[in-house]
């Protein structure tokens, strides 16, 4: 138990060198109305990587994949037509946000910038640790070490939460530093507002229009064939 202990901390401190989900919340803490709406980010990324962990090491991946391919086959018809519906509804937003007026009014961009929402902030964490995932190379090294012990379910759940409070590590030290010392972080966050205003409106529509264009490809390839 010493050595699976020190396993989970070892791999859990490397693991939590994730460049991708310390810039992303050094970002979303300047973009915030209160400093603790980041705790919705930093929880649902741990959420998320241990649910990942939880469904990997009791097979439950198979499960959905299976529910899925089920839905697929047995009720094609409902699910390409959903996926049409889902994917005309994108488009449409892309054409509004194409064509709506923009907005110039410097001080309403940026209250509208520091409007992300906690609901924001836990679908932005999930989504952060669902996508690194698949190249968690640690986490992969750590759920086969698990996977070669006989343990029962509730040591692997404390085990999956030592790792992931192992993995947030860094993003609750980056909070600490942004709370006690969050002047000195005002004229960066004031440039990276201006890439945000600069990007956004391209970067959002393009995401969603390839979104869209994937949801099309699926549904009528399974018309196809």
């Amino acid at each position: 138990m010493i050595s699976l202990l020190m396993t989970t901390v070892s791999l859990g401190l490397v693991d939590s060198l994730n460049p991708f989900g310390v810039s992303m919340q050094f970002v979303l803490q300047g973009l915030v109305k209160k400093k603790w709406y980041i705790w919705f980010y930093i929880v649902a990324t741990g959420v998320a990587n241990m649910i990942g962990g939880l469904l990997a090491y009791f097979g439950l991946f198979n499960v959905v994949f299976e529910g899925f391919n089920y839905l697929l086959v047995n009720y094609q018809p409902i699910v390409v037509t959903l996926e049409l519906v889902l994917a005309f509804g994108l488009g449409a937003f892309v054409v509004y946000q194409m064509i709506q007026p923009k907005q110039t009014d410097m001080s309403a961009a940026l209250v509208k910038v520091r409007s992300v929402s906690p609901t924001a902030l836990v679908m932005i964490g999930g989504g952060a640790a669902i996508s690194e995932l698949v190249t968690a190379l640690p986490y992969f090294a750590f759920l086969a070490v698990l996977f070669s012990q006989n343990l029962s379910p509730l040591v692997v759940m404390m085990i999956l939460v030592i790792y992931n409070v192992l993995y947030t590590a860094p993003l609750i030290a980056l909070f600490m530093v942004y709370h006690f010392a969050n002047q000195q972080f005002d004229r960066l966050y004031a440039y990276i507002q201006q890439l945000i205003g600069r990007f956004s409106d391209i970067l959002t529509p393009l995401v969603i229009a390839l979104i869209a264009i994937f949801l099309v490809y699926h549904s009528v390839s399974q018309l196809i064939v």
